[in-house]
């Protein structure tokens, strides 16, 4: 579980996070639903301390780590997968070494350990065979699962999602949100998805958090994200012509 408490960011003098609390269940899919700018990203680089909050506090488990020196946070990065939007996959790595990146980086196993880890999260994500091809040579939805097969190479506690499913056709988008619900589920791991996606929301919104100009306006489950008098919410989830006509119905 990770808890938010009073979060300010921001950027000159404009708040970008805005007094913003909220807790993340473990066990489920935590998603962030908003416009752009409404700071979905600024508020998942503040969680894992690629940005630094104004004030506030960030608990992880009851682990506070907006108090924490960068020893402690370095141990507590461990406890973290991080699915990057694109993948973020280096180019001139094979898929084994990509997979292998965060191992060599955070353990001292031997590389047989290593490669057992990188076969089984491989096999996991429906990769199985693939360790010697390099990333160009993968489709996007390959790509995606081989990001998510290196964010669970050391056993997250703790899953970050940046646009999980940008640049995917809807069958293929469907088919990672689902593993990335049944990985959440399987580990019991505390999972938080960025998206602007409403068919991945209704898909693994275990549950959905919407931010209105840096603030939560709104939260509930993929249920009741349909079915709301929250204005705002309902401006964004019944933006386009075809939602409309599902509202409608």
């Amino acid at each position: 579980m990770i808890t938010l408490k009073n979060i300010y960011k921001k950027f000159d003098d404009q708040y970008v996070l805005n007094d913003l609390n909220m807790t993340l269940e473990k066990g489920k899919c935590n998603v962030v639903i908003g416009q752009s700018g409404s700071g979905k990203t600024v508020l998942m680089k503040s969680i894992v301390g690629l940005l630094e909050i104004d004030s506030g506090e960030i608990l992880y488990d009851e682990r506070n780590f907006t108090t924490m020196g960068k020893k402690e946070r370095q141990l507590l990065r461990k406890e973290m997968g991080m699915l990057f939007q694109g993948g973020a996959l280096f180019d001139s790595l094979t898929v084994e070494e990509n997979v292998m990146f965060p191992l060599n980086m955070f353990t001292s196993d031997n590389y047989s350990s290593k490669l057992k880890r990188v076969d089984f999260c491989l096999e996991r994500v429906g990769l199985r065979g693939v360790n010697q091809l390099m990333t160009a040579e993968l489709s996007g939805g390959m790509r995606k699962r081989a990001a998510i097969a290196r964010a669970i190479a050391l056993s997250p506690r703790y899953l970050f999602c940046d646009e999980p499913n940008s640049g995917l056709d809807p069958r293929t988008a469907i088919r990672i949100d689902n593993l990335i619900s049944e990985i959440t589920r399987e580990y019991n791991i505390t999972t938080l998805v960025n998206s602007h996606d409403m068919n991945s929301v209704l898909e693994i919104g275990d549950k959905v958090i919407y931010i209105y100009q840096g603030c939560q306006c709104w939260e509930g489950t993929k249920e009741e994200v349909l079915h709301t008098d929250n204005e705002a919410l309902n401006s964004f989830v019944f933006a386009t012509r075809m939602a409309q006509q599902i509202k409608d119905v």
